[in-house]
């Protein structure tokens, strides 16, 4: 589970919140060694803050956002919205999943959160 504060770090520090990164989602399958499998990757399209669930809610709706988009958008929270956990909802038919960790590619300018299956 990633909180908004972890994202705002690892951003910082990992892609030095450059703003034309793209969101990726990518999404891991544990197999039978433990060990996780990319199970498949959705750009993401759409952020919410949901305030009463304390979660800002990532997904794929028709929108364009960028790594300056989702900056803008914690940067004008208040101090409290910074413990609020990251979620993702990569489809109506799945539930919203905790992000589980980030990463970044530098080659194809993506950010990415990591969330299991």
């Amino acid at each position: 589970m990633k909180y908004v504060i972890d994202m705002i770090g690892d951003m910082r520090e990992n892609i030095q919140n450059s703003e034309d990164y793209t969101l990726l989602a990518m999404l891991l399958k544990e197999d039978d060694n433990k060990d996780f499998q990319n199970a498949g990757e959705k750009a993401i399209t759409s952020l919410y803050v949901d305030h009463d669930t304390k979660q800002l809610h990532l997904g794929f709706l028709d929108e364009k956002i960028t790594s300056k988009v989702l900056l803008e958008c914690v940067n004008s929270l208040d101090m409290q919205a910074m413990m609020y956990e990251v979620m993702i909802k990569i489809s109506n038919e799945h539930p919203l999943m905790s992000v589980v960790g980030f990463g970044e590619n530098h080659e194809q300018k993506q950010y990415i959160f990591f969330v299991t299956i």
